[in-house]
C-alpha cells in the first residue's frame, strides 16, 4: 500500500484495488480543532472580562464548555464527508450532478488524478469549501463539508 499527495488530496493505492478517496479531516480533528480554539479564546476572554484569577477555575469551565458546544456544532457542520451512488450512465449521471452544483453555485475548477473538484467564486466560496467527485466504473463518490454532501444526497435523491 503507498500514498500519493497531491496539492489538494490524499489518494490511497491498494494492489488489490483501484485509488480511494481520503479528503480533509474527519469527525475527531474536526472536533478538536473548535474545541481547543474556542475553549482558549473564551477562558482568555472570561478571565479578563470578569477580572478574575485563574485559580478560580471558572475561566476554565465556561472555556470547557464553550469549546464543548463549539467542537459539537464545527463537527456537525464542517466535518469532511463522503457518499458513493451508483449510476447508469456516467455522462448522464454526470450532467445531472454538474445542473445540482450550479444551482448550489458551484464550478468545475480542476480535475486532478480523475478527481472532479467543484468550487464557488471566490467571494462566497471562502466559508463553503470544495466539492470532490471521482468516478469509478458504476460508483460515483462525492466528498465535501458535511453540510454540503447533505444537500447534494438530497437533491440526487430528490
Amino acid at each position: 500500500m503507498s500514498w500519493e499527495r497531491s496539492d489538494r488530496l490524499m489518494i490511497k493505492s491498494d494492489f488489490r484495488s483501484q485509488a480511494v478517496m481520503q479528503f480533509g479531516p474527519g469527525l475527531l480533528p474536526t472536533f478538536l480543532y473548535y474545541f481547543t480554539g474556542t475553549a482558549v479564546i473564551l477562558s482568555f476572554v472570561t478571565l479578563k472580562a470578569l477580572h478574575i484569577g485563574i485559580d478560580t477555575g471558572i475561566p476554565q469551565e465556561v472555556g470547557a464548555i464553550g469549546g464543548l458546544l463549539a467542537g459539537v456544532l464545527g463537527s456537525y457542520f464542517n466535518r469532511t464527508l463522503s457518499f458513493s451512488v451508483p449510476i447508469q450512465g456516467k455522462k448522464k449521471f454526470r450532467n445531472q450532478l454538474e445542473t445540482i452544483l450550479s444551482q448550489m453555485g458551484y464550478q468545475q475548477t480542476g480535475e486532478e488524478e480523475g478527481v472532479l473538484i467543484f468550487e464557488r467564486s471566490a467571494s462566497s466560496g471562502f466559508f463553503s469549501g470544495r466539492v470532490f467527485v471521482q468516478i469509478e466504473g458504476d460508483m460515483m463518490t462525492i466528498a465535501s463539508r458535511a453540510s454540503t454532501v447533505r444537500r447534494i444526497k438530497k437533491a440526487i435523491e430528490a
